[in-house]
């Protein structure tokens, strides 16, 4: 029976605090400063050449410095039911006065037009303002499965956020997933693309197109008007399963970029043992092939990869990395107006074909500084060709081969071959320092040339303070990173052992500079 008693004890009995409702509205972001400074060693007088009488200035090979400042700005918004949408607007800056405009630093430009003694921007931070809603999208998350449409950016190995730099690149279609225990089901239907340097969404790729700081189509594949190829994008699928204990994963992946490539890419990873050494072992492989209308030429590729490692310590782990592609070789007959020089086994472009003209290529995905042909006693040409294609990573430097050095890998050298990777990692038992030491070993030699290239890394991060349970401060880091970059056989001289008899001293072999060297300074507040 309810009472005048029982109704004041009830209003004096303490009740449990409501469980506050969490906030639908997320946003974060960071600040970014980023300074790049590239040196060429053909840049100054005599470095071409070893210091030697007579050396001349390379055009190609200015040094490069490039310093941006960003904010980027994300926020997401939560429904009822797993509905969500979201965006992320960038704005950097490089404070460059009238050289601050992304059409100044068009080819033939003048702010992209000095010679040397001069440093020219380098474009690959980009060194010109950037202001972009790379993303924007709609996205449902429950029971397991997961899809975002839109303007994204998306994490796959050999399409990937590639956030090196000031910003990320993005993709514009579908991404689906399933996430039923240990196995993953993914697939994604990506119609444009953003590179890492523009502020627009594009119908081509990194080997399609000329993005600012980036190779680029290859001079041998002449399309008409001198533009872009335009690909509708690509198809994305992945199946993988990690051991509910994850001692061991592994993946299968696709990715079929229309008319250019299909790529077929597995992994797997096995923890030797659970103690504190924690040794490990990882393989990789895949194998592509041109496609469709073949916009870039034949492609048969194949790599395989394997690396090992442990803790040597608790706070230090130590890697070695192996990776393989073979060569492949045709005898063709080259298509007019082009020919091969056995003097540099290069492809000689013609250079009365400007602007290019339609129909006239020569459609093999070629090496770069590596031996691309010969010409045989019958008249007929051998072309090396069996590089890794890769439309969404090239010249990027984060492709995700095992021995992918800070500033190169066997893709973007778009070469076949044999390389090493040695590394020791190094984190602090507070998680606020992280150092990375590293050397790689690239053999690009074939049948035509010998051609080496060996890269020194250093890479470190600081976090200045400890992250807080809450609050509006997520971190501010400081990262260093150095590469020092030997190439043999790009210029005739005291620096190359093995150059051609029939080459003058001082004469482009294979391409390329000697020695490149590059410091890669960020400062990053994330909020």
């Amino acid at each position: 029976m309810l009472t005048f008693a029982t109704i004041l004890l009830a209003l004096a009995t303490p009740q449990p605090a409501a469980t506050p409702t969490p906030n639908p509205l997320t946003v974060n972001g960071f600040f970014r400063s980023y300074l790049f400074t590239r040196q060429n060693a053909s840049n100054n007088p005599g470095a071409q050449f070893n210091y030697t009488p007579g050396a001349k200035y390379s055009t190609t090979g200015v040094n490069q410095l490039g310093w941006e400042q960003a904010i980027d700005v994300h926020a997401d918004y939560a429904f009822p039911g797993g509905w969500y949408i979201g965006g992320t607007y960038l704005y950097g800056d490089p404070f460059a006065g009238p050289c601050s405009e992304a059409a100044t630093h068009v080819k033939g430009a003048a702010c992209v037009s000095q010679r040397p003694p001069n440093t020219n921007p380098d474009d690959t931070v980009p060194d010109f303002i950037l202001s972009t809603f790379y993303e924007g999208y709609v996205g449902y998350k429950a029971h397991d499965f997961s899809a975002k449409v839109g303007d994204q950016v998306i994490d796959t190995p050999w399409a990937g956020p590639a956030d090196t730099r000031i910003k990320p690149e993005a993709f514009q279609g579908g991404f689906f997933q399933y996430n039923p225990g240990p196995w993953v089901y993914q697939f994604a239907d990506m119609l444009q693309f953003q590179p890492r340097t523009s502020s627009t969404f594009i119908s081509s790729t990194l080997l399609t197109s000329f993005p600012a700081g980036n190779r680029g189509l290859a001079p041998n594949i002449y399309y008409a008007g001198g533009g872009n190829i335009t690909t509708p994008g690509f198809l994305y699928g992945r199946i993988g399963y990690t051991e509910p204990s994850k001692r061991y994963s592994v993946n299968g992946y696709l990715w079929s970029v229309t008319d250019i490539v299909n790529m077929y890419w597995g992994d797997a990873q096995y923890l030797i043992a659970k103690n504190k050494w924690k040794p490990y072992v990882a393989l990789q492989g895949g194998l592509e092939y041109n496609t469709g209308q073949s916009v870039i030429g034949k492609i048969n590729s194949s790599l395989f990869g394997a690396q090992i490692g442990a803790n040597v310590t608790r706070d230090i782990v130590v890697a070695a990395s192996y990776d393989q592609m073979p060569w492949h070789y045709d005898n063709i007959t080259l298509p007019a107006g082009f020919s091969c020089s056995n003097s540099t086994n290069q492809i000689k472009i013609p250079s009365a074909q400007v602007p290019p003209k339609p129909g006239n290529t020569l459609a093999y995905f070629l090496p770069l500084s590596a031996g691309q042909c010969f010409t045989n006693p019958n008249g007929s040409t051998t072309i090396a060709y069996g590089g890794w294609a890769s439309p969404f990573t090239d010249n990027y430097a984060n492709a995700p081969v095992f021995t992918t050095a800070i500033s190169e890998s066997v893709a973007d050298r778009r070469a076949p071959g044999t390389s090493w990777r040695i590394t020791a990692t190094y984190d602090s038992p507070n998680k606020r320092v992280n150092f990375i030491i590293g050397n790689s070993w690239f053999d690009y030699s074939n049948a035509l040339a010998p051609q080496t290239t060996t890269e020194f890394n250093l890479d470190g991060t600081y976090r200045f303070w400890p992250m807080p349970k809450s609050g509006p401060y997520h971190g501010l880091r400081f990262r260093y990173r150095y590469a020092d970059r030997r190439y043999s056989n790009t210029f005739c001289g005291a620096i190359n052992t093995s150059c051609p008899s029939s080459l003058s001293y001082g004469s482009s072999y294979l391409g390329g500079n000697p020695i490149f060297k590059y410091n890669r300074a960020m400062l990053e507040y994330d909020f």
